[in-house]
């Protein structure tokens, strides 16, 4: 059963997606009222899933809309070319190490092709580690900079928020080292 990652503006997927962060959030994130459900930041956004025998079994929101705009200036990085990555969700009945792998190098990937070189991300300090874990193979510097707890409001008041970077420019495609064959010769052979 191959994944296959794509950006898109079917309702019936993005349904999908709201109802799975809607449980995910709640039942991880113990946030029993979180509403799933679509936002304006959706709209606005990008929304990248996963799919499996076409249903969502991950997804994230890529918005252009950055709503720390002193962080931007602080981090000197530039306004235009910055997003926000939101909104991560994994369905735990399947989720892997190389399903996440695969869903940040094309997030990394399409995050890029929309013009962005830095890509913002408020989450817990455990997720903001697991993050940078899946980053770095790809060339990405993911920098965790700060707590920022101010951030952390409506559902998520009371979370904590630390604010990363992921720099995009220098992100390169994932790529496995394979080894050729190559048949054992020893000095004694010549």
């Amino acid at each position: 059963m191959p994944i296959e990652f794509k950006l898109t503006q079917d309702p019936h997927l993005l349904e999908q997606y709201y109802a799975l962060r809607e449980q995910c959030f709640r039942e991880e994130l113990g946030l029993p009222d979180f509403d799933g459900s679509e936002e304006e930041s959706d709209r606005k956004g990008h929304i990248l899933l996963a799919l499996q025998d076409g249903q969502c079994i991950a997804g994230a929101r890529i918005s252009p809309t950055v709503s720390l705009k002193s962080q931007i200036q602080q981090l000197d990085l530039t306004e235009g070319a910055c997003c926000m990555w939101e909104r991560f969700v994994f369905d735990p009945a399947v989720r892997t190490v190389q399903m996440i792998r695969d869903f940040f190098t094309h997030l990394v990937a399409v995050t890029k092709k929309a013009g962005f070189h830095h890509a913002m991300v408020l989450s817990s300090l455990i997720n903001a580690r697991f993050y940078r874990k899946f980053s770095s193979p790809l060339g990405v510097d993911f920098k965790i900079h700060r707590q920022v707890p101010h951030s952390a409001q409506g559902a998520f008041a009371g979370l904590e928020h630390y604010l990363s970077v992921a720099q995009l420019r220098k992100a390169q495609p994932l790529r496995i080292a394979a080894y050729p064959r190559v048949p054992f010769r020893s000095a004694v052979m010549g």
